[in-house]
């Protein structure tokens, strides 16, 4: 409630997620410079007579882009981004901060505070190999709260294909973020925690990334977006 009032409703809080979201889309707007290298008016659309008002059955339609022109570049790039941050070690950091953050005020263990907090901005197939070796040791109801995390958020890669396709990039980050400890808080109601929980934020180390260098991790990204 605290972060939907923060975002929606506090002047404040909507101008700094609308700021956010309008460098996120000014970022992901350079995708075309290299796509465009590649696709030519398959990006751009200025070819003459292409994607112009045509009539299919007596009706007037417009012929958008292709999505593998249009879309499949920015999945790409946004996922090359990612892994070169994890490369460096910035994605463990704010993984880390905000699960500590959500630790702290929802009350949820450090497992699923950092899982929740990880399905901000990874998938759901991602975000877990944080806690991979925690996995075998967590209790039923955090595992519930980790499966619960990954279907309430979107990787991403796939934030960045639907602010392609023109929606509000302060919208999605916003639901993304408040989804978050929605998820811990849903899930928590439908399946409460009886055990006690063999993991503390202390023993949680976040593993560093085991490329080489930050091309051969930009490049793995890239090759995990279009598999």
């Amino acid at each position: 409630f605290l972060f939907g009032l923060f975002i929606l409703r506090w002047s404040f809080g909507k101008q700094v997620f609308e700021c956010i979201g309008d460098k996120v889309t000014t970022f992901l707007d350079f995708t075309d410079s290299g796509s465009g290298f590649v696709f030519s008016y398959l990006v751009s659309g200025k070819l003459e007579g292409a994607f112009d008002n045509v009539t299919v059955n007596g009706q007037s339609t417009t012929l958008h882009l292709p999505t593998q022109a249009s879309v499949m570049p920015v999945v790409i790039f946004f996922s090359f981004f990612v892994s070169i941050l994890y490369f460096y070690g910035v994605m463990q950091i704010l993984v880390q901060k905000v699960g500590w953050f959500l630790q702290v005020t929802v009350g949820t263990t450090a497992c699923e505070s950092l899982n929740a907090s990880g399905n901000i901005f990874l998938g759901m197939t991602e975000a877990p190999l944080m806690i991979k070796p925690f996995l075998s040791a967590m209790t039923k109801s955090e595992l519930h709260a980790v499966m619960t995390g990954g279907f309430a958020t979107i990787a991403g890669s796939v934030m960045a294909a639907y602010i392609n396709f023109g929606v509000s990039a302060s919208h999605l980050i916003s639901a993304s973020v408040m989804s978050a400890p929605a998820a811990l808080g849903f899930s928590k109601l439908f399946y409460p925690e009886t055990e006690e929980s063999k993991t503390t934020n202390k023993n949680i180390d976040i593993g560093k990334s085991t490329e080489r260098n930050a091309l051969e991790a930009g490049s793995n990204g890239a090759c995990i977006a279009v598999k």
